[in-house]
């Protein structure tokens, strides 16, 4: 294993995984104690609510959340079900489907920031210096930027 990929390369990719798994666990347990919607679904509110309108294609949301088009369909199926989302007929394109918040869909997204910010706060920022949240932020743009 150690002749496909260094060892310092290696160590950072299994740090990566370990902080972003233990972060990401410690702020779903946070929302989840105080009765919030989990994080997933958080993330599917705030993509909604940050496209233009309000409104987002289906192809759209599964790759802003990094999901499969099948995953995607069933998280707006539970999300719908609970009624936090609604899915709408595009105008332009009567076969496309748009997914757009509801008042209990942006309320569950209101109550949920402030957990969430408090987790990225504890967990992960607080842990960093300036300099080191800064440089941590231009390796994984680059990264994302070259890969996608």
């Amino acid at each position: 294993m150690k002749d496909l990929v260094s060892a310092r390369a290696l160590t950072a990719w299994r740090s990566f995984l370990r902080a972003h798994a233990a972060a990401v666990s410690a702020i779903e347990a946070d929302l989840n104690r105080r009765g919030l919607v989990q994080l997933t679904w958080y993330d599917l509110l705030v993509a909604v609510n940050s496209a233009p309108e309000g409104r987002l294609r289906m192809s759209e949301l599964a790759d802003k959340l990094v999901l499969t088009r099948s995953n995607a369909t069933r998280l707006v199926d539970k999300m719908e079900m609970a009624q936090l989302v609604e899915r709408h007929r595009a105008e332009e394109d009567r076969r496309g489907a748009l997914v757009v918040l509801t008042s209990a869909g942006r309320m569950s997204l209101r109550r949920a920031w402030p957990v969430y910010a408090a987790g990225i706060n504890r967990y992960f920022a607080a842990r960093l210096k300036d300099r080191e949240l800064d440089a941590m932020a231009a390796a994984l743009s680059r990264i994302d930027s070259r890969t996608r």
